[in-house]
C-alpha cells in the first residue's frame, strides 16, 4: 500500500467511495514487519505467497478492521501495531486490492503474483463472499485446532527472530572483508574501528572524541594509546596520510598527551591479497617518515589476518593481548603470522616485525 494510491484517479473513476475511505484514512509509515491474518482468505494469498520476503509497505489505513468490514471491505494483513496494510474490496463483479509493493524484484516475479491474484479472483466467480455477521456462527469442531494454529505461530515468529538476529551476526562478520578492498570513511574506516576492538581496544566513534584522527585506541590493561589515520588506495600509500597522522600527534604533544602514530592502508585494494603488490603496500618516503617518527604501518591484509585468528579462538585474551601489546611495539611495517602446529603460548614467536 503507499500513500498516493488514495489520489489514484483509476480509483476515483472505478470506486469513488472506496478512493474516498482510502484517503481520508491512510496514513505514511514505513515497514517490512508485517502479519497476515490467518482467518481471512482474499484472493490476494498467492501474491504473498510468490512475494515473500520481498514486500514493504510505505503506508496504512489509521481505522479499525470493524470499520472496514462495515465498508465492505476485508483486512488480509497488519502491520505490528496492528493497523491494515492490506485490504481487499468487493466492487461488483470485481476487486479492488491495496496490497503492500515489493522491492528490488525481477518483473517476471511480479507477474508472477499478479496472474496468482487475477486467477484466484476468476477462480471464485461460481463463490458468494460471506456477510460480516458470518463469522459469528460456529461450527462443531472448526476451532479445535486454534490453539495449536496459535502454538505454531508464535513458534514461527520465535524462529523468523532466530534467523533475523543469526543473519545479522553473519553481515557483521562478513563486514571484515571490506577490509581488504574498502576505502573511505563510510566503508574501511567503520571495519577498522570494529577490528581494533575485535583485538581488545577500547575504540570510541569519531563523534565521541574532539580531535579530527580517523580511530583513537586504548589499550586498557597497559593505558597507552594511539592514534590512527586510516587510507585506502588503488595504489601505494603514500605520505599524504603519514603527513596529516604526524600533524596530529605532533598537536596532541604539544597539550601534554603522548600517543603511538598508526598508518593503518589498504593499498593496491583492488588486487588479491597475495598480490606481489600487496607485500609493499607503503611508499619509502612514508617508510622512512614512519622510522623516524616510531610510527607503525598497519597493513588491512594484516590486520584481517589478525582478526581471522581472534576469530577462531575468540576467549583467548593471551593472542589478543599479544597482538594490542605488538601494535604498540612496533616501528614501521607490521605483519601478523601464525605457525601452524604452534602453541597460543608461544604468541611472541607469531607476531613479528616485517
Amino acid at each position: 500500500m503507499r500513500p498516493e494510491a488514495a489520489k489514484d484517479w483509476l480509483l476515483d473513476l472505478a470506486a469513488p467511495d472506496i478512493a474516498n475511505f482510502v484517503r481520508g484514512n491512510v496514513r505514511e509509515g514505513t515497514g517490512s514487519q508485517f502479519r497476515i491474518l490467518q482467518s481471512v482468505r482474499g484472493v490476494s494469498a498467492g501474491y504473498f505467497q510468490v512475494l515473500r520476503g520481498a514486500l514493504h509497505f510505505t503506508a496504512h489505513l489509521e481505522v479499525a478492521e470493524s470499520v472496514i468490514s462495515l465498508g465492505g471491505g476485508t483486512v488480509l494483513a497488519v502491520d505490528s501495531v496492528g493497523y491494515p496494510i492490506a485490504v481487499e474490496f468487493l466492487k461488483g463483479e470485481g476487486r479492488i486490492c491495496l496490497l503492500p509493493p515489493p522491492n528490488n524484484i525481477p518483473a517476471d516475479r511480479m507477474g508472477a503474483a499478479l496472474v496468482k491474484v487475477i486467477t484466484a479472483h476468476f477462480n471464485r466467480t461460481g463463490q458468494v463472499d460471506a456477510p460480516g455477521w458470518a463469522g459469528e456462527i460456529t461450527v462443531p469442531g472448526a476451532s479445535i485446532h486454534d490453539s495449536q494454529i496459535e502454538e505454531l505461530t508464535r513458534r514461527t515468529e520465535e524462529l523468523a527472530a532466530q534467523i533475523t538476529a543469526l543473519k545479522e551476526d553473519r553481515e557483521k562478520l562478513l563486514g571484515y572483508v571490506r577490509l581488504l578492498f574498502g576505502y573511505g570513511k563510510a566503508v574501511l574506516e567503520p571495519a577498522v574501528r570494529s577490528a581494533f576492538r575485535l583485538l581488545g581496544f577500547a575504540v570510541p566513534e569519531p563523534e565521541e572524541y574532539e580531535g579530527e584522527w580517523d580511530a583513537e585506541l586504548r589499550d586498557t590493561q597497559s593505558g597507552r594509546t594511539a592514534l590512527g589515520e586510516i587510507e585506502g588506495s588503488e595504489g601505494v600509500i603514500d605520505v599524504d596520510k603519514y603527513r596529516q597522522l604526524l600533524d596530529y600527534i605532533e598537536a596532541e604533544t604539544q597539550e601534554g598527551r603522548s600517543h603511538k602514530g598508526i598508518l593503518i592502508g589498504n593499498g593496491f585494494r583492488l588486487l588479491a591479497p597475495d598480490a606481489v603488490e600487496r607485500q609493499n603496500q607503503f611508499s619509502e618516503h612514508a617508510q622512512r617518515g614512519a622510522a623516524r617518527n616510531q610510527f607503525c604501518l598497519l597493513p588491512t591484509t594484516e590486520l584481517f589476518k589478525a582478526v581471522c585468528a581472534v576469530l577462531e579462538a575468540p576467549e583467548n585474551e593471551v593472542l589478543k593481548a599479544a597482538i594490542r601489546e605488538s601494535l604498540l611495539a612496533t616501528t614501521g611495517p607490521w605483519g601478523f603470522a601464525r605457525e601452524r602446529g604452534t602453541e597460543d603460548t608461544s604468541i611472541s614467536n607469531q607476531i613479528h616485525q616485517r
